[in-house]
C-alpha cells in the first residue's frame, strides 16, 4: 500500500500529462518538418518504383506466358509431324510386308506348279524312256535272233559245203560291219 499515491496527487499527474505535450507527438512534428518533403518524396518514389517493377513483372509473365505458348504450340507442331511421319513409316511398312507376303505367296504358288509341272514332265520323260528301252529291247533282241539265225544258216552252209576259212572269214567281217552301222 505504500505504493498508492494520493487522489490529489493522482489528478495532479493525469492533468501535467495532458497540459504538457508527449514528446512522440513532438519527435513527430520534428520529424515532419525536417523529413516530411524528403519522406513524402521517397514514398512517392518508392510507390513509382514498385508500379514500374509490377508492371515489368506482368510485361514479364506475358512475356513468359508467350514463349511458353509459342514452345509448347511448337512442340505440339512437331509432335504432330512425328506422328503423322510414324503413321507414314507404318503405312509404308505395311505396304511393304503386304507386298512382299504378296510376292511370297505368287511364288509359293509358281513353285507349287512348276513342281507338278516337272513331276508330269518327269512322269512323262520316264514313261518315253521305259517305252524306248523296250523298244530297244524288242530291236536288240530281234537282230539278235537274226543274228543267231543268219549264224546258224552259215554255219549249216559251212557244214554243208566246206567253205573255205577266207570266205567264213570275210562274212564274218560283212556281219560285225552291219551290226556297228546298227547300233
Amino acid at each position: 500500500m505504500a505504493d498508492k499515491k494520493p487522489k490529489d496527487q493522482q489528478a495532479q499527474d493525469v492533468n501535467d500529462t495532458q497540459s504538457a505535450p508527449q514528446p512522440a507527438d513532438e519527435l513527430a512534428q520534428l520529424r515532419e518538418i525536417l523529413f516530411g518533403q524528403t519522406n513524402r518524396a521517397f514514398r512517392a518514389d518508392l510507390s513509382a518504383l514498385e508500379s514500374r517493377v509490377n508492371d515489368s513483372f506482368t510485361k514479364l509473365n506475358t512475356h513468359l506466358d508467350d514463349q511458353f505458348n509459342d514452345i509448347r504450340k511448337l512442340i505440339d507442331q512437331q509432335i504432330s509431324e512425328l506422328s503423322n511421319q510414324l503413321a507414314s513409316a507404318n503405312d509404308n511398312h505395311s505396304n511393304v510386308q503386304e507386298q512382299l507376303q504378296n510376292t511370297t505367296d505368287k511364288l509359293q504358288s509358281e513353285l507349287e506348279i512348276a513342281e507338278t509341272a516337272a513331276k508330269s514332265d518327269n512322269d512323262a520323260l520316264e514313261a518315253h524312256v521305259v517305252k524306248e528301252l523296250e523298244s530297244l529291247d524288242n530291236l536288240f533282241s530281234k537282230r539278235h535272233q537274226e543274228l543267231l539265225e543268219k549264224l546258224q544258216q552259215v554255219t549249216s552252209e559251212l557244214s554243208e559245203s566246206k567253205t573255205d576259212r577266207k570266205t567264213l572269214a570275210n562274212l564274218l567281217s560283212t556281219m560285225a560291219t552291219n551290226l556297228a552301222t546298227d547300233s
